[in-house]
């Protein structure tokens, strides 16, 4: 009986680094018009370096942890009266738009969007109970 090998989970659209030799030298970037406005990648490199560290302290907390407190938070938004579920709803939407704002580059336009309709029904719902427009 030999060792099985261990299966590692790579999210969808993970690429590893090609060798150093392979990889493409970054082009200098060229002055215009582009200049006098904020790079867009320089937005994303801020936004991925704070958000790195929310990260790396949801991944030292044990896995089942986060998921099992989003449970909760998602049965309480939907058993409480209509001002707390609402913002129990609203909160939880927002964390998952941060997820796929963080996860976006890596993600594939089937996902992209699926993750979109979700973040948005929960974020619509939280509004609809804050508002109290649903039971």
């Amino acid at each position: 009986m030999g060792m099985a090998k261990k299966r590692v989970h790579r999210p969808e659209g993970y690429r590893p680094l090609p060798p150093p030799e392979q990889r493409q030298k970054a082009r200098p970037k060229q002055p215009g018009p582009a200049a006098r406005r904020p790079d867009n990648r320089d937005l994303r490199t801020r936004f991925e370096d704070t958000s790195a560290q929310l990260l790396l302290r949801m991944q030292s907390l044990p896995v089942f942890l986060v998921p099992a407190i989003l449970g909760v938070l998602l049965f309480l938004g939907l058993v409480l009266n209509p001002a707390w579920s609402g913002l129990l709803l609203i909160v939880i939407a927002l964390f998952l738009l941060w997820l796929t704002a963080v996860s976006w580059p890596s993600i594939g336009t089937g996902s992209r969007v699926l993750r979109l309709v979700v973040d948005f029904a929960i974020l619509g719902l939280g509004v609809l109970k804050l508002l109290d427009r649903l039971p």
